[in-house]
């Protein structure tokens, strides 16, 4: 370093106020540098403190820890840097991988972080998806599911949050290599001396699936169970489905289903002998392709099958009309050819066809077993074609049918019994049904009689009186005398004459009925 006034060398350097100086002209050439120094301080109560602050790598200012100063002193990003940090090695420690895994998952998690894709995610679902990533890139025979173990979460969950990660780092990872794996669930099955011998056979067939388009779209698990399970058949050891499947971690239906793929394949037909020292040169069809063609030749012998029985039990007309369809058919392109194998469709005698065909099920249906007792009841002499005189009550199966009283009886109990519920269902709605009707006619009321007006004064207090009540404290006999109504009858309406109302009084009556 050189001193920017005098261009001198010669520079001092000051480790407990943190600057810099030249010893030429005094200038000062550096102030409130960070020194790696340790000092310390008294306080007021006479404790000795330490002065300054601890800065880590990557860290964008010191702690502000201290008295007089809240919080930890650390930015919330750098929080997170941390505590990913910390979750990737207990993650590492558990797995038993290298200590460079750490770094570079690290990288990756602060990279998901600069891109907010840790956002809406658990901090450690992402931690063990970048340890996850450094595996697949570094070939290590560490899956997924050995990840859900340790963390105790749903393997769904955590390859959710891979995949995603995955596709928005635009990532392209190496498709995995079952053989990675073999070494790996071969020791734990404990072979002995011969795992050297079982892990060359099941590589070989792992090789050869791939071959036959097995491996492909397959996850390297369940290719890994099958080939382990056939390599340890081939050096007599008995290892059981259960077994591989706990030590694999697959379902029975996966590792079933890999056996049959692999039993369909040229190499499923070779001996012990001829799999260690022939490799075949030809690979078969995918599985899907083969599966696909094995359901559509059912499908098609199947409905061969059922063509073939619809026409044996194909009448002569339904026959005829099949062959008239198909006439029409050649009728309407006349560049087709009227003929069909050795026979020729005979346009002209489609008519006499028709008749023959009709002719021919009638036979048949006439000499069917169930109408023989009728044509031989016909030819017998004493054949009376009068239904009344028919004996058909012998018949034992329609005496069967016919119940005698007591069965009868017994019939209609347990009929009531088994609908008692519904007869008293029915029997409710019917009684509230005739009391609601009855209800609608005590409420029609009755039309009031309409006094008409009279010729006279008199008259028309007369017609009053007979058809409206006034008040219960006149006594209508001396009004009516005082009327003098003895010798004229009060008018009321066609309609409504000599209707009095039912609560009126009988002087009332006795008014309104006058002479």
């Amino acid at each position: 370093m050189a001193c920017k006034a005098c261009n001198g060398t010669e520079i001092e350097h000051d480790a407990a106020q943190g600057m810099s100086y030249c010893t030429g002209c005094g200038e000062v050439c550096e102030e409130n540098t960070i020194v790696s120094e340790v000092t310390f301080g008294e306080a007021a109560s006479g404790a000795a403190v330490v002065q300054g602050s601890f800065v880590r790598a990557g860290q964008t200012r010191a702690n502000m820890t201290g008295p007089g100063r809240f919080g930890s002193g650390q930015e919330s990003r750098e929080m997170t840097l941390y505590n990913s940090r910390r979750r990737i090695q207990q993650l590492t420690t558990a797995l038993h991988l290298s200590e460079h895994y750490i770094d570079t998952a690290q990288r990756y998690f602060q990279l998901a972080l600069n891109m907010q894709i840790t956002r809406g995610r658990r901090a450690m679902y992402v931690s063990a998806a970048c340890l996850y990533i450094v595996c697949r890139q570094e070939k290590n025979s560490v899956m997924l599911i050995d990840f859900t173990d340790v963390l105790r979460v749903s393997v769904f969950k955590l390859g959710a949050t891979f995949a995603k990660l995955v596709n928005l780092l635009n990532l392209q990872l190496p498709i995995v290599d079952p053989s990675l794996y073999i070494a790996r669930f071969a020791g734990m099955l404990q072979f002995g001396d011969k795992t050297q011998q079982v892990i060359v056979d099941a590589s070989r067939l792992v090789q050869r699936m791939d071959r036959d388009w097995i491996r492909t779209g397959r996850r390297p698990a369940g290719i890994c169970g099958a080939c382990l399970l056939i390599a340890a058949r081939l050096h007599n050891f008995r290892r059981t489905q259960r077994e591989i499947m706990q030590v694999v971690k697959i379902a029975d239906t996966t590792l079933r289903r890999r056996l049959d793929e692999l039993r369909l394949t040229p190499s499923g037909n070779l001996s012990v002998s001829d799999f260690r020292g022939l490799w075949l040169e030809q690979s078969a069809d995918p599985p899907a392709f083969t599966n696909n063609r094995i359901k559509a030749r059912r499908a098609m012998l199947a409905q061969q099958e059922q063509q073939q029985q619809s026409e044996s039990t194909e009448t002569p007309l339904q026959r005829l009309a099949r062959t008239g369809n198909h006439l029409q058919t050649q009728e309407g392109n006349p560049t087709n050819n009227t003929e069909t194998g050795d026979e020729q469709i005979n346009v002209v005698d489609f008519d006499g066809n028709v008749d023959r065909a009709f002719a021919e099920e009638f036979a048949s249906y006439l000499q069917a077993e169930s109408l023989k007792f009728i044509t031989s009841d016909m030819a017998n002499d004493d054949f009376n074609p009068d239904v009344s005189t028919w004996s058909d009550m012998d018949d034992d199966e329609v005496n069967n049918v016919i119940l005698n009283d007591e069965e009868v009886r017994t019939k209609t109990e347990m009929w009531d019994r088994e609908n008692k519920e519904f007869m008293e269902e029915l029997e409710r709605k019917r009684q509230a049904r005739e009391l609601d009707e009855g209800a609608r006619k005590r409420r029609k009321q009755t039309r009031k009689k309409v006094a008409l007006p009279g010729a006279t004064p008199l008259e028309s207090a007369q017609n009053m009186l007979a058809t409206r009540r006034l008040s219960k404290k006149i006594n209508y006999e001396v009004l009516g005398k005082l009327l003098g109504n003895q010798g004229s009858k009060p008018k009321v309406g066609p309609a409504h004459a000599g209707m009095i109302p039912s609560g009126a009084p009988s002087r009332m009556i006795s008014v309104a009925g006058t002479p």
